[in-house]
């Protein structure tokens, strides 16, 4: 891993995000993070090292969001997950990263245009759905498990649910850290991750670690409805963007 300026604008930015991400402020603002760090490294090297950093920041952020949690909820979409991750081991070296980010732009930009033009009471509390929670966590684990992007197909089943502003966090965050756990004998079995990739990772984590500071002050400061609203922008940012890079391929 060479230490030069490319380095510094896209590993590092990459890395912070992801904890930001971590403290449970939007963590759609992530999905640019593995592209950043492909531009110095390939894919499975990006992975192999970001796993170990999530797993960590997992530890963190689950020790301070362990009071704020919907273990209902936790309890359809883990196991639903855990099937999608057993899935995305079996076709990750068939699928391309372009079709797959492609795809989770793809929901995040339906789900939040449905937010923002069709949904007339946009602060109504969906009620929980076995159907539509087995299909998003199950997407979720796959995306996860091919790109670290399981956030966008998570948010579209919490997110309607209208939990606590620390409640929606800390149900995520628990996710995750059994996702990212469910992942990491896969990974080793597959031979992404090695001692060289851990060593990296263990290098880049003060990144991580800042980057839920970040996240976990401006959480304090900011009201539910804003907290919701801005959510609900960044995936509409970050989505537009995966389906822009994509078509742009072919111009």
């Amino acid at each position: 891993m060479e230490i030069n300026l490319l380095f510094f604008l896209s590993v590092v930015p990459a890395i912070v995000l992801y904890g930001i991400a971590k403290s449970g402020l939007g963590g759609s603002i992530s999905l640019i993070s593995v592209p950043l760090m492909t531009l110095v490294m390939p894919l499975s090297q990006a992975l192999a090292i970001i796993l170990p950093i999530l797993i960590f920041s997992d530890i963190v952020a689950v020790y301070r969001f362990r009071k704020d949690f919907d273990l209902s909820t936790l309890k359809l979409i883990v196991p639903f997950a855990g099937i999608g991750i057993f899935i995305g081991s079996f076709t990750f070296s068939y699928l391309s990263e372009d079709i797959l980010k492609f795809i989770v732009g793809i929901m995040g930009f339906l789900f939040t245009i449905h937010y923002f033009f069709l949904k007339k009471n946009k602060e109504e509390k969906s009620k929980k759905n076995i159907f539509k929670g087995s299909i998003c966590s199950t997407i979720a684990g796959f995306t996860s498990f091919c790109v670290h992007a399981g956030g966008t197909p998570t948010s579209i089943y919490l997110l309607p649910l209208r939990l606590k502003k620390e409640t929606y966090v800390g149900t995520r965050v628990i996710f995750f850290t059994f996702v990212n756990l469910i992942k990491l004998p896969f990974y080793i079995h597959l031979s992404m991750m090695n001692f060289q990739t851990f060593k990296q990772s263990i290098i880049l984590l003060p990144l991580a670690i800042l980057g839920i500071y970040i996240g976990y002050r401006i959480l304090k400061i900011i009201n539910e409805k804003l907290f919701y609203n801005t959510i609900y922008i960044l995936i509409l940012f970050s989505s537009s963007k995966l389906i822009f890079d994509y078509f742009s391929k072919f111009m």
